[in-house]
């Protein structure tokens, strides 16, 4: 009793100090330029899993400004603002301060944990304050010898000349230091003068800029303001930022050709082939690519900064297949996928790239996709209110693809099983999810509920997903898609319980046997456990192959999740289980 009671204590000391870590942080946005929804003014982000209907600012002054203040945990914070309770209303992040220039169009805001309280104060789609210009200031120091320990700095004439205080952060260690810097026009004109300082005072190295291609003939930068939102390039075409003390790029963009072989689709859009990506804004128009000897294969060669990419080819030149002529892009699935993503993964470095693979597949060779045949979609609903506009299925097999291409489901014998069939021809894989409404019309949330593929407990804390559970994929917008590999036969797929991978009836004995997630495995550092179907009380014991008990926790009823550091370990195989009230039998496990 004394054993189980000291660590009674240390779990919930344990708790008490994981809860000082939260830090409260006050999100306002200011709507003076905006009509604002009588729904009210929403936040969704990284911190609250995305929800766009979960977190409501309000305005109690009635000054324009609302606001909502959250304890969150420590790290880079990633947001928007929604004028409406769904994506559909969600602003317009400018390059200026997204979390990338070209590419994830989130919001940012870094809180350290030393930081005992945050706030952003932003207009409304715009990167300041209303009113104020901002600009984001980039500069590579990939080529200086060393960092000062003071960090790099920007002064200028917007801020007073002052070399202290407009601290730069390299957050992803990148060599490239930024910062977004807002201020009031009145007196600089339509353009700004600064240069950048390696440390934090006059007396530190700053920049001297000689050519006057971007400097003044003074050693000062020159930059023309051409909007509100602003960001400095050292070369437009690749987006790079410019190099410590010059005005372009501190290294040549590298060749990257892109090739994709079509001769596995039925139909090539007659608006052609285009790919879209983190190098380009994700624009499914611009960047078109051409099949001269028209033997099927279609390229293009771009020239990119050297870093790491996610994108996807299109059959067309728009997303799923809208507009006329366009077919559908692509949904990526194995080991070519960005991690948690269906996009392709690109890492770029100084040598050219040749990038070759077969249209929605990560291999080069082509290979003859399966028969057209009909596939039975079916959802047990028995668990859920039913919708008005009834029971939908979504996915990449329609056309168009997703919500714009939606089916209705049937319940003709009224057991609460819905069912469809659809003709499918293309690719192996099916990705696909089912909704509770119409999603042709309306917004998810309000109108109609898409599957997430999440399961949470009372409090929203994440118990599993689709891809935890072996029926689906993250998406990379926070949900998850259901996976099915089609055989060119008819087939008639199991009636899943709606947002489950199992049927809405499960036998305790499958219960245990899946109640325990383990990931890594192969584990090296750390090893996770997360109970994904219902929380047990117990002994977590791990051993070795001998038998031998390495390391043993109590967990009380109730626990979702636990985090091991395992680099004290050997390397080996090694049984893991739960031993309480519910035994979860052993499940072997490898540390490398």
């Amino acid at each position: 009793m004394k054993q189980h009671l000291t660590l009674g204590v240390f779990l919930a000391m344990t708790a008490w100090l994981s809860a000082q870590v939260l830090i409260p942080v006050t999100f306002q946005v200011d709507m003076s330029n905006e009509t604002v929804s009588p729904d009210g003014v929403y936040l969704a982000g990284s911190f609250q899993a995305w929800d766009p209907t979960a977190t409501m600012l309000s305005d109690d002054d009635l000054d324009n400004v609302y606001e909502v203040t959250l304890d969150v945990e420590p790290g880079m914070l990633e947001f928007k603002f929604l004028n409406g309770p769904g994506w559909d209303y969600a602003e317009d992040v400018p390059p200026t301060c997204q979390v990338e220039v070209a590419g994830n169009d989130n919001r940012f805001l870094y809180v350290d944990e030393m930081q005992t309280e945050a706030s952003m104060h932003v207009c409304f789609a715009s990167c300041a304050a209303c009113g104020l210009n901002s600009v984001r200031l980039r500069v590579d120091m990939s080529l200086e010898a060393a960092i000062s320990p003071n960090g790099v700095h920007v002064a200028g004439d917007f801020q007073g000349w002052d070399p202290a205080v407009n601290p730069l952060q390299d957050l992803d260690e990148d060599g490239i230091w930024e910062t977004v810097v807002s201020f009031d026009t009145t007196g600089l004109g339509s353009t700004i003068l600064f240069k950048f300082i390696n440390g934090n005072a006059w007396t530190n190295p700053t920049e001297n800029v000689e050519d006057e291609t971007c400097g003044d003939g003074f050693g000062n930068r020159t930059m023309a303001l051409t909007s509100t939102n602003d960001v400095l390039y050292g070369d437009l075409a690749t987006g790079g930022a410019p190099c410590y003390n010059a005005c372009g790029t501190c290294v040549s963009p590298t060749e990257v050709t892109l090739r994709v072989d079509m001769t596995s689709q039925e139909t090539v859009s007659v608006n052609g082939v285009h790919v879209a990506g983190s190098f380009q804004g994700w624009s499914a128009n611009a960047t078109p690519l051409s099949d001269d000897d028209g033997d099927g294969i279609w390229e293009v060669t771009l020239g990119m900064a050297p870093g790491e990419y996610e994108f996807k080819f299109i059959n067309g030149n728009d997303w799923s297949g809208n507009g006329d002529g366009n077919v559908d892009n692509e949904l990526v699935v194995g080991d070519c996928a960005a991690e948690g993503t269906d996009n392709r993964a690109l890492s770029v470095g100084s040598d050219p790239v040749l990038y070759e693979v077969c249209y929605n597949a990560c291999e080069l060779g082509c290979v003859e996709n399966p028969d057209p045949a009909d596939i039975t979609f079916r959802v047990d609903m028995s668990e859920e209110d039913v919708n008005a506009n009834g029971v939908w299925v979504i996915g990449n097999f329609t056309t168009p693809n997703w919500q714009a291409g939606g089916m209705q489901m049937t319940d003709d014998d009224a057991d609460g099983v819905y069912e469809v069939t659809a003709n499918v021809s293309g690719g192996v894989t099916v990705l696909y999810k089912f909704v509770n409404g119409d999603p042709s019309t309306g917004d998810n949330g309000i109108d109609y509920l898409e599957e997430s593929g999440v399961h949470v407990d009372a409090e929203g804390n994440e118990l599993g997903n689709f891809e935890l559970d072996g029926c689906g994929l993250a998406n990379g917008f926070g949900a998850y898609n259901r996976i099915h590999e089609r055989s060119g036969t008819a087939e008639i797929l199991e009636a899943t319980c709606y947002n489950k991978c199992t049927t809405c009836v499960v036998s305790v004995d499958e219960l245990i046997l899946n109640a325990m997630a383990i990931y890594p495995n192969p584990f090296v550092h750390e090893l996770n456990v997360q109970f994904v179907k219902f929380t047990l009380g117990g002994f977590l014991e791990l051993r070795d192959m001998t038998g031998r008990l390495v390391r043993s926790d109590f967990l009380s009823q109730g626990t979702n999740r636990i985090q091991w550091s395992t680099s004290d370990l050997e390397a080996g195989t090694y049984t893991l289980s739960l031993v309480g009230d519910v035994n979860i039998p052993a499940q072997l496990i490898v540390k490398h």
